[in-house]
């Protein structure tokens, strides 16, 4: 799924797919509010003046095939009082990504445009994405995964559009992160879990990976220990950022913890949740989500992250 801006959407009633238009608390209908409304004969101000929707923040109503529409579906969104507040609107974006369901090749059209405020807009699109997320590589029909991608309408689409560059930046590192833990431990251990890591040198990210011989050579004997009942090898994965205008300044430094599948006390734990166990690598995978959305966003600061990956078997 993408996200695009543009500021030139069609005309309302030519827009296929699912439109999404956006409400004030106080009955407001303004902009593309406004247009589908009259479209749809006054159906929008109906809901508002029989109390079926309040346009409270977060509130939804869908309409599935609009009067006076192309469109298969309508969502009317609630902007609150706080949608102009940056955590506020992604909060709201997350509602409609929730209301929007599974999206066919058409996809959405979010009609931003009566907000004034880029920031505001792009973090709405933000918070779409973000909800949007979901684990599908193991999904039986490829069809069934996949999912619409989402056009945003604004006033100033390229200001939105730089004002998402990081919170894209950082909803793909939070991705990575889930992938990473969502993985099976047959399919994610030391050695292949390494292996992602290096794609990240990619997007600039200096990558370097330890096997037991080395690791064994600095003295890592607790970590090693960890994974001595396994067939897996373990290993250990630096990855440095510098992007700070001093390459000497010191470094913020985040480690994480990697065991891809944890048996330890098996004859004492419960056979329930088990399969659970293969997220004792969040640790792990958070500092690597942290490190591509560094990357991504070209911070200007020097980032080291450290994961120490081991099977406990």
């Amino acid at each position: 799924m993408t996200i695009a801006f543009t500021d030139a959407a069609p005309a309302i009633a030519d827009i296929e797919g699912t439109v999404v238009v956006l409400a004030g608390a106080d009955g407001t209908l303004a902009g593309a509010a406004k247009d589908a409304d009259t479209a749809m004969g006054g159906t929008l101000r109906r809901a508002f003046d029989a109390k079926k929707f309040k346009g409270k923040h977060g509130d939804t109503m869908a309409f599935p095939f609009p009067a006076g529409m192309k469109a298969d579906r309508l969502i009317l969104a609630g902007l609150g009082t706080d949608a102009q507040d940056g955590t506020q609107a992604r909060i709201l974006g997350g509602k409609i990504g929730a209301a929007l369901g599974k999206l066919d090749k058409a996809g959405a059209t979010i009609l931003a445009d009566g907000l004034e405020d880029a920031a505001t807009v792009a973090e709405i699109a933000a918070g779409a994405k973000m909800r949007r997320y979901s684990f599908t590589k193991y999904k039986t029909k490829a069809e069934d995964a996949k999912d619409g991608d989402i056009t945003v309408a604004a006033r100033d689409a390229g200001a939105a559009k730089t004002a998402f560059t990081d919170a894209d930046a950082l909803a793909e590192g939070t991705f990575f992160t889930r992938d990473l833990v969502s993985e099976p431990a047959n399919v994610l251990y030391p050695e292949t879990f390494a292996e992602r890591l290096v794609a990240l040198s990619e997007h600039g990210v200096e990558v370097t990976v330890m096997g037991e011989a080395e690791l064994e050579k600095i003295g890592m004997g607790s970590l090693l220990c960890v994974g001595l009942g396994s067939e897996r090898e373990s290993r250990v994965v630096v990855m440095k950022w510098n992007g700070a205008d001093d390459a000497k300044a010191a470094p913020f430094l985040a480690v994480g913890k990697g065991v891809t599948f944890d048996t330890g006390g098996i004859s004492i734990k419960p056979a329930g949740g088990m399969e659970e166990m293969t997220m004792d690598m969040g640790g792990a995978g958070v500092v690597c989500g942290l490190m591509k959305t560094v990357a991504l966003r070209k911070a200007k600061a020097n980032v080291v992250g450290i994961v120490g990956l081991v099977e406990n078997m």
